[in-house]
């Protein structure tokens, strides 16, 4: 319906002739043609959020905005600004998903109006947001939850742990694990005398060298010596 160039100059000139209108409005970046779609039950009172620098900025510290940043970035002498429809506020959000769809701006965290679906909060975001559910802001603040509930809940923190924690797991880590769990023998290798025992745990290794299970462990099939001697998990004889 309308284009605006010159948008530093003729802001004011914007901003009257917008002031109090319903309807849809498009950003337009002159230097890559990308673009940015948006709707308001004030378009006025909207852009004049766009027309501050300032405001834009101190947005950016708790939100992602394209838009707010792509201004920020190439300035208002590189932007075109459209005014796509006037429309009734009952049917300014179906209208605006509308252009969403059709024109596919890329400057649209949001494809879908209305829907957090695609957009991040900063770090800073996120932390007001957690420590603002706390205690009484919490939803579920006193509420009760049944026996039955709780029993869910703890058994899906325990699924999300246990896959957290073997996804962190090697295939030769698990391997030796098992091994370890089945009373694998080691074998210690004497480099100096280039000789070798067999020993029926790695608890009976440590207590032949007097050191704990954890120290066995951690030279155990690994390409360093403990004073002269190597430790081999027997996984060749487990695996035949």
């Amino acid at each position: 319906m309308k284009t605006y160039t010159n948008i530093e100059i003729n802001k004011y000139i914007i901003y009257k002739e917008n002031k109090n209108k319903i309807g849809v409005y498009r950003w337009i970046n002159t230097t890559n043609g990308k673009s940015y779609v948006g709707s308001s039950t004030n378009i006025g009172n909207r852009l004049s959020i766009y027309f501050s620098k300032n405001t834009m900025s101190t947005r950016l510290k708790t939100r992602t905005s394209i838009i707010y940043s792509a201004i920020l970035k190439y300035g208002y002498s590189n932007f075109n600004l459209e005014i796509l429809e006037y429309c009734d506020k009952r049917t300014v959000i179906k209208r605006e998903q509308h252009y969403i769809d059709n024109l596919k701006p890329e400057y649209n965290i949001l494809k879908a109006v209305n829907s957090r679906l695609g957009s991040k909060h900063t770090l800073e975001t996120k932390t007001l947001i957690s420590l603002r559910l706390k205690g009484v802001n919490n939803p579920n603040y006193g509420k009760i939850v049944s026996d039955e509930t709780r029993k869910r809940i703890s058994e899906s923190l325990k699924s999300l742990r246990r896959v957290k924690r073997e996804s962190a797991i090697t295939v030769k880590t698990r391997l030796k694990m098992s091994l370890r769990c089945q009373g694998v023998k080691i074998k210690v290798i004497n480099i100096s005398l280039n000789s070798s025992t067999i020993f029926p745990t790695i608890s009976s290794v440590a207590k032949h060298f007097g050191i704990s299970n954890t120290t066995v462990s951690r030279y155990l099939d690994k390409d360093k010596d403990y004073k002269g001697f190597l430790f081999e998990s027997d996984i060749l004889c487990f695996l035949v």
